[in-house]
């Protein structure tokens, strides 16, 4: 397995309830113990919004440049700031993770276990999240990440 891949980015989010699938291209590579998945996205009010997913030791990370810009931190059991921007708001927001799942290599590894993972593809990670604006609930998420080869 090579530690870099064009891959097709499957992503399924569930907001409160509401289900939506998008699709993109990407890239997948993995520098020692931390993996990246690099993808842009073509927002109709945005413009284009590049997304970089960084997963380390349990710890995953999502930032988006362009025409939004976030910075989101996820670890289970714990609470973490982030950042939004846009052209018409901006705020500090805040992440409390309730799940964290990585499948990859035909082993599925829960929350803690993060760390004895040498990821290769398909990977998927899934990570469930309430998200907190100025101390106010602001929803609940489920995010289900699929990254295959893809040519």
């Amino acid at each position: 397995m090579n530690d870099r891949a064009r891959v097709r980015v499957t992503l399924e989010s569930e907001i409160d309830g509401q289900k939506q699938v998008q699709q993109y291209t990407g890239e997948w590579f993995r520098k020692e113990r931390t993996v990246y998945v690099k993808y842009e996205e073509a927002d109709d009010h945005y413009g284009e919004v590049r997304t970089l997913v960084r997963l380390r030791d349990g710890e995953l990370n999502v930032t988006r440049r362009g025409g939004v810009e976030s910075e989101q931190t996820f670890m289970p059991g714990s609470r973490r700031s982030g950042r939004y921007a846009s052209p018409h708001a901006r705020f500090a927001m805040e992440t409390e993770t309730t799940r964290l799942r990585v499948q990859s290599g035909g082993r599925t590894l829960d929350d803690s276990e993060h760390a004895l993972l040498q990821p290769t593809l398909p990977m998927v990670i899934e990570w469930h999240y309430s998200l907190h604006v100025g101390e106010q609930p602001a929803g609940d998420f489920m995010i289900r990440m699929r990254a295959e080869e893809w040519s």
